[in-house]
């Protein structure tokens, strides 16, 4: 077979699968620290500005590299691949900050503020076992412990209006709303969420020092930081002297494609995917049986989680794409060796969950 060709019809291609607009979106083109472009394109699907952030990260400028998500509940195999993106780009050299939104959680998916306090201590020794480096300040942390966070989340809300708030919706929350899983509405709770996950990108060029941030988030959560860039050109225009030439930059990862019919892998929805509290059995059988064969290994769930929820090194997942495109029998053997790395690291959880 011959090897697939990371260029312009290959992206082109990805994307129209995917169903989203080429116009909003790059394709990568750029390494990071360690990160070959053909490794940031096994794990992500386009950025935008990120080659902007790129070069100002090897011009010696203070960059970093910021996530986060909600915790709803355990994580799923979509926040696994979450959690070791932002550890690979860590390894590979550069600052990284993981955002746990506990308060995220308490007011969009309206959780009780004792379970999701208590389960983001969970996430926090799970991420720190999997090996992320917690020596630069702030770089793990949830926004119930930031009150800095929250005071720029109010003041930044001079630059946000129902308008802004109302063309953020994730590209898939018609779907959660007619399930029961967020308010139907811009609620003013669920506003309240989307301006503290604004602070939370901008903080670190607003007030923590860097000239360059770059967010890392799923495509389909690419209205999010569309909304921060709004924002933050707002604030450039009033503090010029200060935020002008800053960078503010995102990657995009592409959906976790769910099982038994799910548009993607979540937390709310069970049945969707792997969630890291499963038995070693189910796992098994979700992968072993559960594969829905595509055209492109992208929009693989099987090899989605080799790619993304591993400790897998870059060679590895290379070899897991060419096989996963042929539907070799190597393929087979190679999703057989990866069931065995996924239950190692469940286990990792489920020992942590079993002391708190």
């Amino acid at each position: 077979m011959k090897e697939v060709i990371f260029n312009k019809d290959y992206y082109d291609a990805v994307i129209k699968e995917f169903g989203y607009n080429p116009l909003e979106f790059e394709p990568i083109s750029f390494s990071l620290g360690n990160l070959s472009k053909d490794d940031l394109q096994r794990l992500w699907l386009c950025h935008m500005n990120g080659n902007k952030f790129a070069s100002s990260a090897k011009n010696g400028e203070k960059a970093i590299v910021t996530t986060g998500f909600g915790m709803s509940g355990s994580p799923h195999a979509g926040t696994l691949g979450q959690i070791l993106r932002a550890l690979r780009l860590q390894q590979s050299g550069l600052p990284v900050q993981i955002v746990l939104g506990d308060l995220d959680a308490y007011n969009g998916k309206n959780k009780d503020i004792e379970y999701v306090i208590k389960i983001a201590n969970s996430y926090r020794n799970f991420i720190m076992n999997l090996g992320f480096d917690i020596k630069q300040p702030n770089s793990l942390r949830s926004q119930y412990e930031s009150l800095s966070t929250l005071r720029l989340s109010y003041l930044i809300g001079h630059y946000m209006d129902d308008e802004m708030f109302n063309n953020t919706e994730e590209d898939l929350h018609e779907y959660y709303s007619k399930n029961g899983k967020v308010d139907k509405d811009m609620s003013y709770r669920r506003k309240l969420s989307l301006n503290l996950m604004i602070a939370d990108f901008l903080e670190l060029i607003v007030d923590g020092g860097f000239d360059s941030v770059l967010v890392i988030l799923g495509i389909d959560e690419h209205k999010y930081v569309n909304f921060g860039k709004k924002t933050f050109e707002k604030m450039c225009l009033s503090y010029p002297d200060t935020l002008q030439g800053k960078i503010y930059s995102a990657m995009y990862s592409g959906v976790m494609c769910g099982f038994n019919g799910y548009p993607k892998m979540s937390k709310s929805f069970a049945g969707s995917g792997i969630r890291i509290d499963m038995s070693a059995e189910e796992i098994r059988d979700m992968i072993k049986y559960g594969e829905t064969v595509t055209k492109f290994p992208e929009t693989n769930a099987v090899f989605q989680m080799i790619a993304w929820a591993s400790l897998y090194d870059n060679e590895q997942i290379k070899e897991a794409y060419k096989e996963c495109f042929k539907q070799s029998k190597l393929w087979v053997k190679i999703k057989d060796e990866y069931i065995n790395h996924l239950i190692k690291i469940c286990q990792m959880w489920n020992e942590i969950k079993g002391d708190t």
